[in-house]
Parts: structure tokens; C-alpha cells; sequence
């Protein structure tokens, strides 16, 4: 026999083995698995491949939620209007902590303790904790639909009140603002917008009566500020009109 076929029965014989491996883990993994087990795991497989079919990720038609209009997408308030103390580093402006160096949302400060609330109807979607330079942070996206989500970085106090993936309502509580443990500026929540999975200015968005009560608070700081109003967008600057 050449070598040729002496190392062509040997792959063919080292196939075989394998595939018998592969067929006595599949019948093990049958024997083990309850009716109920395997259900869910037929459910979990069935979803996934929807999600992954799907362009635009229906996800709230999908798994049940409400799925919300684009047009329909207008801002409330982050945090109940006569909470808000401050107003710190806003869209748009220099900030060398930042990707790219650049502020990607609104700085609003409060007391301690102070609820922030769902700006917008939507689904919790990622709840992740880190630590910046000041203090341990958590950030919270909530999903309007498949082209906005709004973004709150903050200080955590305990627990959250809105769990991962729950459903809320606009002014439904997400949470409540913790301390930093260092730093010289006091807790606040970031807040941001993003369509598409891109950081967009959130003063278009922003109900008016919102906009108007960030503005006046960030307006009214008492020293002068880097830019006169809460975007440095030179598009959006009618807005203030």
C-alpha cells in the first residue's frame, strides 16, 4: 500500500472517530435534557433567529413590548423639573474625558437620593457598572424602539428601582443618585440620545418645557460658562430664540 493511501485510510478512520464522538455527546445530551429543558431551548434557538433575520430588530414586537413610533419620540424630562440643581458639561463642548473629546449628552446635577425617571417610554436593555475617575458609576440605555435609545450614566444609591429588561412608562423611576466619592463637581446624571447606535444632540427631542427649564438652570450658574446654551450646535442654537 503507497503512503498516499496509508494517510488517506488514516484522516477517513480519524473522521469516523470523531463523528462517533459527536454522535454519542448528541445522545447523551438527548438522555439528559427533560421535555421542558428542551422547550425552552427550542424557544431561546426560535428567537435568536429572529432577532438575527430581522434589518431593523423589531425587538419589542418580537419578545411583546410596545414597539414606539420614531415620529412620535419626544423627550421628557430625566429627572422631576423642580429637582434639577445644576446643569454641568452639556452637548457638544470640549471634554477630554470623553471619546473623541467631545461632551455626548447633558450633565443635570441633583441632591442625593433624588429619583431620575424614564424620560421616554421603552424597554431597559443594558444596565452596566464601571468606575470613572470620581466615583463608581452605572449606566442604564433605555430602548424607545429599534432607532432611539437614551443613555443615563450616574452615580448609583443601593439598589436600581427598574430591573434589566423591564418595561416603563415615561416618569416610571429607573433609579436614584448616589455620591461621588471624589472629585469637584457633585453627582449628577449624563444623559444622552442615540439613533442608530450614534450620539445625536437630545435638544431636538427635548419637550419644551424641558429644554426651556435645563437652559434657564444652565444659564443661571452664576459664572460664565463655555458656551451660552445646553448644545454648542450652531444648527440648533434657534431653539433658544
Amino acid at each position: 500500500m503507497s503512503r498516499t493511501n496509508f494517510k488517506n485510510i488514516n484522516l477517513s478512520f480519524n473522521c469516523l472517530t470523531k463523528v462517533r464522538f459527536k454522535m454519542e455527546s448528541l445522545k447523551y445530551l438527548i438522555s439528559t435534557l427533560s421535555w421542558k429543558e428542551w422547550s425552552k431551548l427550542f424557544s431561546f434557538v426560535l428567537v435568536c433567529i429572529l432577532l438575527s433575520s430581522c434589518e431593523r430588530a423589531p425587538l419589542f414586537n418580537i419578545i411583546g413590548q410596545k414597539e414606539y413610533l420614531s415620529e412620535d419620540f419626544v423627550i421628557g424630562t430625566p429627572l422631576a423639573l423642580e429637582n434639577i440643581k445644576r446643569v454641568g458639561s452639556v452637548y457638544g463642548t470640549v471634554h477630554p474625558d470623553m471619546p473623541g473629546g467631545v461632551h455626548y449628552g447633558i450633565d443635570i446635577g441633583a441632591d442625593e437620593g433624588t429619583p431620575f425617571i424614564a424620560a421616554s417610554p421603552g424597554i431597559i436593555v443594558t444596565i452596566v457598572e464601571d468606575h470613572d475617575n470620581y466615583s463608581v458609576t452605572r449606566s442604564v440605555e433605555l430602548k424607545y424602539n429599534s432607532e432611539y435609545t437614551l443613555l443615563y450614566l450616574f452615580e448609583p444609591l443601593k439598589k436600581m428601582a427598574a430591573g434589566l429588561y423591564e418595561s416603563l412608562e415615561r416618569g416610571n423611576i429607573i433609579g436614584y443618585l448616589g455620591s461621588r466619592e471624589v472629585g469637584y463637581i457633585d453627582q449628577c446624571v449624563h444623559f444622552g440620545v442615540k439613533r442608530n447606535g450614534h450620539w445625536v444632540c437630545p435638544v431636538p427631542y427635548l419637550a419644551e418645557e424641558v429644554r426651556k427649564k435645563l437652559n434657564e438652570v444652565y444659564q443661571n450658574a452664576g459664572f460664565e460658562r463655555s458656551t451660552s446654551n445646553i448644545c454648542n450646535c450652531p444648527e440648533h442654537q434657534f431653539y433658544f430664540e
